[in-house]
């Protein structure tokens, strides 16, 4: 073992020149394949798949091509995953493989972690899986998610194939995406768009599938979603759908389907969960029920300074932890008018006017006329036929 051990670090530190942005270490632990010539290719294999990681996932030469989809997943999980906000380093994590496992002739199971340590302290990031399958020139890695979900369900319906273990489960996913569809229409988004979905029962269990085994960025996360998309085929590995304590929540959808039609980073908050309020509701109330919500509010507010209320985003909700803000009520009032009048295009300029409150006024000015000094009046003459 010491010789394969100390042949394989004289070859791989041989490819640094080739590579002189990755280094990939051999946990001490690590049992090696009995054939060295294999090992080097493996490992040779696996700098060049990493030293590409930061180039568009597609551009990665040593990604299995079948698997592309699953593993630029994966890939999204691996970028920057040397850095350090913490320890302000951009290094501070290290490649270690720790275990290598011949899973048939041509493939193996490959193992690796990335560690720092900080006073002599070591750090865990993240700990990762990957499938190597050989060719004559190379290995090529891929994900572990389509052989971990090999004895799953699939059915495919218009442009989704779901992927999950019982029926109740597909029952949830084909509402879920059915209500995507309905907001990407809203939205003028691509409703064909061919789409995988996976659904597993929690975050923990979507992360396993595509082969993370740890990541410390996502310690406590029960529920989450990672997407991924190339080559126009999207893919979902969903960590709600199949929980049994709750099922998809449209509001909450309503904002993952925004941004992937409009940038983020201009999404302006009080427009975006107006949005959401009246096409998908909140915390399990429908619109209609937000809406009497709000009407009992009115009732029990005499002469309201609509702006006041406004700016202070007042919670006119009756259950403790489900706030509902006049803010967003007020805003999915108004979307409604518009989109009634003037279709949702006629939105989209207000619901992307930027994430600073001070942009706020000057596209709704534009968009309806209404300004802080005639706001009172306008928004008053706007609940008027609700109350």
């Amino acid at each position: 073992m010491c010789r394969t051990f100390l042949f394989i670090l004289f070859f791989t530190g041989s490819l640094l020149t080739a590579y002189a942005q990755v280094t990939v270490h051999i946990a001490p632990s690590t049992r090696l394949p009995k054939d060295s010539i294999r090992t080097h290719k493996l490992l040779h294999s696996f700098e060049a798949f990493l030293s590409l990681k930061e180039k568009p996932n597609r551009e990665n030469s040593y990604i299995s091509p079948s698997h592309l989809l699953a593993t630029s997943a994966l890939l999204d999980e691996l970028k920057h995953i040397e850095k350090s906000r913490r320890f302000e380093q951009d290094a501070f994590y290290h490649c270690y493989v720790n275990n290598i496992i011949l899973i048939d002739a041509t493939t193996y199971l490959l193992q690796f972690s990335y560690v720092g340590t900080h006073k002599e302290t070591p750090v865990l990031r993240a700990v990762f899986s990957l499938l190597a399958e050989e060719q004559p020139d190379r290995f090529y890695f891929y994900s572990p998610l389509v052989s971990n979900t090999a004895l799953w369900k699939t059915k495919k319906h218009e442009s989704y194939t779901y992927h999950y273990q019982n029926e109740a489960v597909l029952e949830e996913a084909m509402a879920y995406t059915a209500q995507a569809k309905a907001y990407d229409q809203i939205l003028n988004s691509d409703t064909q768009t061919p789409t995988t979905l996976y659904c597993a029962k929690n975050f923990n269990e979507v992360l396993r599938l595509m082969g993370i085994d740890y990541k410390a960025d996502y310690n406590g996360y029960r529920y989450n979603t990672v997407t991924a998309t190339e080559n126009g085929h999207h893919l979902v590995i969903d960590g709600y759908l199949a929980a049994t304590d709750r099922s998809f929540d449209p509001h909450d959808l309503w904002h993952s389907r925004a941004r992937r039609v409009f940038p983020a980073d201009r999404i302006h908050k009080a427009v975006d969960e107006g949005c959401a309020f009246l096409f998908g509701g909140s915390w399990g109330y429908s619109w209609e029920e937000i809406l009497q919500k709000f009407k009992t509010f009115i009732a029990i507010t005499p002469n309201p300074d609509w702006l006041a209320l406004y700016k202070e985003g007042r919670d006119f909700g009756d259950e403790t932890k489900k706030p509902l803000r006049v803010d967003y009520m007020i805003n999915a009032l108004l979307v409604q008018k518009i989109k009634k009048e003037e279709g949702f295009p006629a939105v989209v300029p207000l619901l992307n006017c930027g994430k600073k409150k001070e942009a706020y006024f000057p596209a709704l000015k534009k968009a309806t006329g209404i300004t802080k000094k005639n706001f009172n009046t306008r928004i008053s003459a706007l609940i008027a036929p609700i109350q």
